[in-house]
């Protein structure tokens, strides 16, 4: 047994054996040294990272990895002065660092999606694993992948080449995929006790339910309406999201076990002292915004409310609105409104904006829709006064110009003299979107101790939607004012979070530091040549019905991709995230040592190297550790790094794998980086996200330990341990890379028989499978005895199974015909 001596590290005193060096008895103890060169067990690098530097009492600065630990050292690893010089190395090594943490998809989505991951295990057909990575965020992906304004594919570099991914389709497509199948996320976590009410069952209420649940805590929603879904249910038409969709999705969240109360209204039915009284730890508050804003000129009384007009059409009635129609307004209610209007029957609908075009707040392609389908647009104008004449509403009308700018620069549109018009019609819809409502605040004590913003909604905290009042928070429109189906869902989850940190005084999960290496901000700012060799691929279009068929009915007006659209459409993706994320250690010095990601180099310098059947060469991510090199015991990896003068900044480099390489991967594992990565790893994620299973390789019978990294079932990678037995860390190509044949199409996924040779195979299940074998055997013994049997096992069984297997021989059948082609 090695002798045991005593050091102290940061003045704290720890055990290490003696011949240990200081940096592996730290990190025995779990004291944390950073380092990037050191590979354990191998070669000292050429030019050493000088990370681990640390001060020792009487010695001055060493490396800790390569000076021994030696009895009452005095360590110091962090010091303001150790921080500044790892800070100026980590720098410098970012100067000649190029590419991306995460893919701008990613980043844009206000959800915070994983966008390039589900986008990925789609393309490989992995829906189930999509789906639920894209539900760790947004538990709505059948109404968000139908009404989402895509946030995700304005960013989409594809852009640059052709034509973005069409990513919220994808969404809607394994969505709607789950929901065939019948696949469900019914899994909660351990029951905490703890009871959390939320007030209003919209997305960012449903939203918050579902998580909380995830989280084990007892949720009851408070719903005003006779069902959940608010704005989904009430505010949407069913062309762009139909009644029925919702109803799946609020029932998925109900088969969590959320309880709902209907038909209780806030202020009448209860109050916030009520909920407290009746024992709720915390309360969400997301009611959405249900005043809208009023038409301030004469004659305004003799418009209908948007809101209201959307919502009896949501709810199958059918108003009178005649045959001329204007619509005062240019946001999504606007354009939904007339978009009804024209199905309803209304020959000529008009929406009145007061701006130009690209000024409009609702999207465009909705804009695009609505005039396919007959609906006009009469822009930079504005109504001045409303009238009832002979039965028809007659409007005077004015053109606009731009005001003088405010004190904010912004320049408000005035009418213009002189250019008055008239409109005579029936209906006249008044559609200038929603407001906050400050009366909840007469509701009780409670209530009116909540502060509000100038806006009237209610003043929370961004990132954890508290609001003033403990143990109240806040989220989606009442909090934000009116924002996006997704906007609400994210603002529900963050608000589930922070309850869950109020009730049970933890950390609600793993949380990804906000720090991005990127290519560019910008599409002027990136490199062009990081599209070379990429062809042009347009996007799949969406099937949708005709507009002369659609405009008589409220039915779905988007088909939604095929299986056979959505593969090719996911396999467009350029993958911009950096696949060596799970493992880049340099990344995360970065962010304990608050390096600014802006230093690093904005331009392409080497091809990426995709030659190698398995992995992934970037040379513009090196850092020039040498781990790569050195981890390569057949010579097999070829890596020329020069320096500058000082030996601080990379000046060129030269990555490449030689015909002696095996395809052993152990060189992709040692990089610190995503410099060298898995061609088949498709999904960027943290090891705090995704579940190592400690397992046995699949092929031969050596039985080589492996570690299975998966998410949702979805294996994403094989690694090795260094620490566990028989291979120590190595694995050969089949072991590493091999695993793919489980999602092959031609794989067996259930057993086949056939009762003679002429007929075909048909699928039975395991059971009837196993009678069949069974008599079979048993036929050959009794007819021919029991050395007629023998049993070969498979390489690819572990020993566990062997063992079963020459059971079964003995026991079963009398005979010792065993063997294994491993001989083990």
């Amino acid at each position: 047994m090695a002798e045991t001596i005593k050091i102290t590290l940061d003045g704290q005193e720890i055990e290490a054996q003696k011949g240990q060096t200081i940096l592996e008895a730290a990190k025995a103890a779990g004291i944390k040294i950073p380092a990037l060169c050191h590979l354990e067990g191998g070669s000292e690098p050429k030019n050493p990272c000088l990370l681990c530097m640390v001060e020792v009492e009487g010695a001055g600065r060493v490396r800790a990895c390569n000076t021994p630990a030696e009895d009452g050292q005095v360590i110091t690893v962090r010091s303001k002065e150790l921080d500044a010089f790892r800070k100026e190395r980590l720098t410098a090594l970012a100067e000649s660092h190029y590419g991306d943490c995460r893919a701008p998809c990613n980043l844009t989505c206000p959800g915070g999606i994983n966008v390039q991951g589900y986008v990925n295990l789609i393309a490989k057909g992995e829906y189930k694993a999509a789906l639920m990575l894209i539900k760790e965020k947004n538990p709505l992906p059948i109404s968000v992948g139908r009404v989402c304004p895509r946030f995700c594919e304005t960013r989409c570099r594809r852009i640059l080449l052709d034509e973005p991914i069409a990513i919220n389709h994808l969404k809607r497509f394994v969505a709607d995929y789950a929901s065939e199948v019948g696949f469900r996320d019914d899994t909660v976590g351990k029951p905490t006790g703890k009871k959390v009410a939320i007030i209003g069952g919209g997305p960012a209420g449903l939203s918050c339910a579902y998580f909380l649940r995830k989280k084990g805590h007892d949720v009851t929603i408070f719903e005003a309406e006779e069902k959940l879904g608010g704005l989904l249910r009430f505010g949407i038409p069913g062309y762009k999201l139909p009644n029925k969709e919702v109803d799946k999705e609020v029932q998925n969240i109900l088969n969590l076990g959320v309880h709902v109360r209907l038909k209780k209204r806030w202020g009448e039915d209860f109050t916030l002292k009520d909920l407290k009284d009746e024992g709720f730890g915390a309360v969400f508050i997301a009611t959405g915004l249900s005043r809208q804003k009023k038409l301030e000129i004469e004659g305004s009384e003799l418009a209908i409310c948007g809101l209201k007009f959307l919502k009896e059409v949501n709810m199958g009635e059918k108003p009178d609105i005649g045959e001329q129609v204007l619509i005062v307004g240019g946001g999504d209610i606007a354009v939904d409104a007339a978009r009804s209007a024209r199905r309803l029957g209304a020959k000529n609908v008009t929406v009145i904006y007061p701006r130009s075009r690209v000024e409009l707040p609702a999207h465009q392609r909705d804009i695009e829709e609505a005039e396919k389908e007959g609906v006009q647009f009469f822009l930079m104008a504005t109504p001045l006064k409303i009238t009832k004449e002979d039965g028809k509403l007659k409007v005077e009308m004015a053109r606009t110009i731009l005001d003088e700018p405010d004190e904010r620069g912004i320049r408000h549109p005035v009418p213009m003299p002189g250019s008055r018009l008239y409109w005579t019609g029936d209906t006249i819809i008044s559609a200038l979107g929603q407001q906050g409502d400050p009366t909840f605040q007469s509701y009780g004590e409670i209530e009116a101790s909540i502060a509000l913003t100038p806006r009237k909604t209610i003043k929370t905290h961004p990132s954890t939607m508290k609001t003033n009042v403990d143990g109240i928070y806040a989220g989606g429109d009442v909090a934000t004012g009116s924002r996006t189906v997704i906007q609400a869902v994210a603002g529900g989850r963050r608000a589930a979070d922070s309850i869950h940190e109020f009730l049970m005084k933890e950390k609600a999960g793993f949380t990804e530091a906000r720090f991005n290496f990127t290519k560019g901000k910008r599409f002027e700012d990136v490199d062009m040549h990081n599209f070379d060799g990429y062809s042009i691929q347009l996007n799949e279009v969406m099937p949708t019905r005709p507009p002369e068929r659609r405009i008589h009915d409220f039915d779905e007006a988007t088909l939604g991709f095929s299986e056979e659209m959505a593969v090719r459409e996911a396999k467009r993706c350029l993958q911009c995230g950096c696949l060596g994320l799970s493992k880049c250690t340099y990344r995360e010095l970065c962010v304990d040592y608050k390096v600014k990601a802006n230093v690093a180099r904005t331009r392409l310098k080497y091809p990426v190297d995709k030659s190698h059947p398995f992995i992934v060469i970037d040379a513009n991510k090196c850092i020039g550790c040498s781990r790569c090199e050195r981890s390569c015991q057949y010579g097999a990896l070829e890596l020329d790094v020069k320096w500058d003068d000082e030996g601080r900044v990379i000046e060129d480099v030269s990555i490449k794998l030689n015909d002696k390489c095996v395809s052993c991967g152990a060189c992709v594992d040692a990089c610190p980086t995503g410099t060298l990565s898995k061609k088949d790893l498709v999904t960027p994620l943290f090891p705090e996200q995704v579940t190592a299973v400690k397992s046995v390789c699949t092929y031969c019978g050596t039985g080589c330990s492996v570690d299975v990294i998966s998410k949702y079932g979805s294996i994403l990678e094989i690694k090795a341990d260094r620490s566990r037995p028989p291979n120590w860390g190595q694995l050969c190509v089949k072991g590493r890379f091999g695993y793919t044949f489980y999602r092959h199409e031609d794989r067996l996924r259930s057993p086949l028989v056939r009762d003679s040779i002429d007929e075909p195979f048909r699928e039975v299940d395991w059971d009837e499978a196993l009678r069949v074998l069974a008599a079979r055997f048993n036929t050959i013994r009794d007819n021919f005895g029991s050395d007629a049997l023998g049993v070969l096992a498979s390489s690819r069984c572990t020993n566990e199974e062997n063992y079963l297997l020459q059971k079964l021989a003995r026991a079963a059948w009398g005979t010792n015909n065993v063997d294994n082609c491993a001989r083990v």
